[in-house]
């Protein structure tokens, strides 16, 4: 039996907008100007620092050394009030148990938490979460991926990984998993298929009812 290692954000939960939405706002806050679409192209799958890092280099702005945390303040509150789960999620988590499922994000761990929680994922999860903090380097390095097959006992090669962003499938792909490349949160799914194949998925698909018939196809 294959372990089934998933993304968080765009994956199990609709988050990408909200997060997109206080990033901008953030962003403005301190002179840069971005719309939703442009940070969403830019930055999607990248943790909040690697998102800073780059705007400080790109533009010379700086940040309050709070930003993080209030990133992580009022996105938490956001989500409070419209966080979705992604269409689909429960009736394929469901039909495939009783695989054994993790989830490794470029998310804080307190974040993750609350979006499962929030949305009534944590049952099939409990607390098999492991996120950037919990390693060294966040996606697109392996480390995340590695370290989830680990806690769950598993070999990176016995894992499959499902993954919405290129940032995600390049990290699982290093680590040696099997990937599937998750296109329905996407503004431009066929746009994105192509980039996650090129990252290494080996496979694209649209609609979550689709997933337990990939899982099942792509166990070694």
């Amino acid at each position: 039996m294959a372990h089934v290692i998933f993304d968080c954000d765009g994956v199990l939960v609709d988050s990408e907008p909200l997060s997109m939405k206080i990033d901008v706002e953030i962003l403005a806050e301190n002179g840069v100007v971005m719309s939703e679409a442009e940070a969403h192209q830019r930055f999607v799958g990248k943790t909040f620092a690697a998102m800073l890092d780059e705007i400080r280099r790109d533009f010379g702005v700086s940040f309050p050394a709070d930003a993080s945390e209030q990133k992580d303040l009022r996105l938490l509150q956001l989500y409070a009030r419209e966080l979705k789960v992604v269409e689909g999620v429960l009736p394929a988590l469901e039909a495939l148990m009783p695989q054994h499922f993790s989830v490794a994000s470029n998310s804080p761990f307190e974040r993750v938490e609350a979006a499962l929680r929030i949305t009534h994922l944590t049952r099939f999860f409990g607390n098999r979460i492991t996120t950037f903090e919990h390693v060294a380097r966040g996606k697109p390095e392996p480390d995340v991926f590695i370290e989830a097959a680990r806690r769950a006992g598993y070999a990176p090669e016995d894992c499959i990984v499902i993954e919405d962003s290129v940032t995600g499938v390049t990290a699982a792909h290093r680590a040696g998993c099997r990937v599937l490349g998750f296109t329905g949160t996407h503004p431009h799914p066929q746009e994105q298929a192509s980039k996650l194949l090129a990252a290494g998925a080996a496979t694209t698909f649209h609609a979550m009812r689709d997933l337990p018939g990939l899982v099942a196809e792509n166990i070694l």
